[in-house]
């Protein structure tokens, strides 16, 4: 257990890392918000298992299987000139049927983006909604049907995977680092808040690229080198799909083993769908391995030809556009649905939300203490980190805005901060049942992480692709600061810390990014892109596609970041047709949604089914994975 001060100081710095790493969907537990504790001996621990070049399973966290994978620091090293490894920590959902079932449809990779998100977190709350999603549903034919194992993984330095990305000394340190970066407000809010940011980050990146240097991990964290892991994770699959046959059926032989279970060393196809983030990493393993592409989804796309030349500037083109949106369906929502309603229609909606904002700009609001909490301030940067969060998932989440902006409005502050503080109750999710029972700082809360926060994740990732160092004056960043400032007013400023670390950050990589993102795949990827994307507007998705001979764009007419913002039937069922067929849907395909935002629908209520439809399991896994 941790010392109560420690335990306390936790809960109230964790809702201020909530959106650190920012290119990700926000429907997973943050690496930044699990703890390495010392686990008994009954429950399974990353620290004691022990890695292999193949894969072994062992059971994990209930019905999953998790494994550690050996691979090469350097992949492009010549033999005997590094023997260094890396340990990738690797967790499994088990198909719904054997590998030596016909139906056996193999492996689907995740990743949820970051970079530095955790796969093993993602699969931990969504693997088994996912694998709903992409495996035979109730009417198909038991021939051509097929069940997936889901996949995922802790990629270079990040959570469960050894050696970590280690900046500080231990995480009260870290937390008490980026609760006083925090404090200072967005880049944007004044000249002392810039002032003081620029040099804390780039004190920070200088330090810590330095170490990840001399570690030896910081050159080797590059997006080429985990498109490397990945085809080398399908390739041990497909030797542990053949030595589980081998088991199944008591063969000696393989040659008595169905093919679709034989080992095909150096062809195992890749089969991933990637979000964010991910989708710059599927799209850098699609170009360097175009041969391998079995089925490969890019959802919630960002510009990887932006990402590769550091620019990240063609993120937030349609962020405040959420802003309207919200307006809409505020006043379609109505009383009932939206604390903001204003029948005088939606533009009278979105005035008032401005006039809210300006004034908290200019007048934070004093939040009284209560037997839980001290004393506290509601300030405009909070309003944007509420902001920021809600954006990545409006279906769920903008009724609670709404309650916030009424409260802002008659000079209570106490909703936003709560919201702030909120995120100490996600802990608890997708964590093991003992582990919410027991509560955050329990034993038995052991999916475990010690590794560093995810915004110096995403920093030792991006900053390194980047294809040199940014060297921009301070006047110089400043100026970009205003630029994206006026793509969005409501996150442009916060945005740009993500690139002011790379103005420091001194880490290279040894095997760089050189390719065209221009490839003709072995079976045409799936784009997928939302009408109103807060990082990754559709336009992205679009832009990317014309490089990748055959692919399809899916448009999916909602709000919010990646498909699983929204729940249609139509983008799932589309999702489930091209893993199980491969067939794409017609170009220009737009799927509409089930529900709208502030039509009742929330975070705190289980939806029914729509009428008219019957695929109870496949409802309930894109409700699951919109949470």
């Amino acid at each position: 257990m941790l010392p109560d001060k420690a335990s306390a100081f936790l809960l109230a710095s964790v809702p201020l890392l909530a959106n650190a790493n920012l290119l990700q969907p926000i429907g997973y537990i943050p690496s930044d918000a699990q703890i390495r504790l010392s686990p008994p001996k009954s429950l399974f621990s990353w620290q004691d298992t022990p890695a292999n070049e193949s894969l072994v399973y062992h059971e994990c966290f209930g019905a999953f299987h998790c494994a550690k994978l050996q691979v090469p620091l350097d992949w492009n090293a010549e033999e005997g000139t590094d023997n260094r490894t890396v340990e990738i920590a690797l967790i499994k959902v088990p198909a719904t049927v054997p590998v030596t079932d016909s139906r056996y449809g193999g492996a689907v990779v995740l990743n949820p983006g970051g970079p530095g998100g955790s796969g093993v977190n993602l699969v931990l709350k969504e693997g088994k909604h996912t694998q709903t999603i992409v495996s035979a549903g109730p009417d198909a034919d038991n021939d051509t049907a097929r069940y997936f194992d889901i996949i995922s993984f802790d990629p270079r330095g990040v959570n469960n995977t050894r050696p970590n990305l280690q900046c500080f000394p231990d995480f009260i340190e870290r937390l008490a680092f980026e609760k006083e970066m925090l404090a200072y407000g967005a880049p944007g809010s004044s000249n002392t808040a810039f002032t003081n940011l620029w040099t804390l980050v780039r004190t920070l990146a200088d330090s810590c690229s330095k170490k990840a240097i001399e570690s030896g991990i910081g050159e080797h964290m590059s997006t080429t080198t985990v498109a490397r892991d990945i085809v080398e994770i399908f390739e041990r699959h497909g030797q542990w799909r053949e030595q589980e046959a081998k088991r199944l059926t008591n063969s000696k032989s393989v040659k008595d083993l169905p093919n679709h279970v034989k080992y095909r060393p150096g062809e195992e196809m890749i089969q991933y769908w990637g979000f964010s983030y991910g989708t710059v990493l599927g799209a850098t393993l699609a170009d360097m391995y175009p041969d391998l592409v079995k089925r490969v989804i890019l959802d919630g796309v960002v510009d990887s030809f932006d990402y590769y030349e550091g620019g990240w500037t063609t993120n937030l083109q349609d962020t405040d556009m959420e802003i309207a949106k919200f307006a809409e369906y505020c006043w379609m929502g109505g009383p009932d649905n939206c604390a903001l309603y204003d029948k005088d229609g939606p533009a009278f909606i979105a005035q008032r939300f401005s006039e809210i904002t300006q004034k908290l700009m200019h007048s934070p609001i004093g939040v009284p203490g209560t037997d839980e909490y001290g004393a506290d301030l509601a300030t405009y940067t909070d309003l944007k980190m509420q902001f920021w969060s809600t954006a990545y998932r409006p279906l769920r989440k903008f009724h609670a805005l709404a309650e916030t902006m009424a409260q802002l409005e008659k000079g209570n502050g106490t909703a936003l901060v709560q919201a702030r503080r909120g995120m100490s109750s996600q802990l608890k999710l997708g964590l093991p049942e003992q582990c919410a029972k027991d509560g955050p700082y329990s034993d038995a809360c052991n999916p475990l992480y010690d590794g560093e926060s995810s915004s110096l994740i995403s920093a030792a990732v991006l900053c390194s692709d980047a294809k040199s160092q940014i060297d921009m004056t301070k006047e110089e960043f400043w100026d970009y600061v205003q630029d994206l400032m006026k793509q969005s007013k409501m996150m442009g400023d916060v945005w740009t810390t993500i690139r002011m670390h790379c103005t420091q950050w001194h880490a290279r990589p040894k095997w760089p990014y050189t390719g065209h993102l221009n490839a003709t795949t072995h079976h045409p990827i799936l784009f997928i892109g939302n009408t109103v994307d807060n990082v990754t507007p559709i336009r992205n998705a679009h832009k990317m596609s014309e490089g990748f001979h055959g692919s399809v764009v899916l448009h999916q007419d909602t709000e919010g970041h990646c498909s699983s913002s929204g729940v249609s039937f139509c983008t799932a069922r589309a999702i489930r047709t091209y893993f199980q067929t491969g067939e794409l849907p017609k170009k220009g395909t737009v799927c509409s949604p089930e529900r709208l935002p502030l039509d009742g629908y929330s975070e705190e209520d289980e939806p029914a089914l729509p009428e008219g439809e019957t695929d109870k399991a496949l409802w309930e896994a894109m409700v699951g994975v919109n949470k």
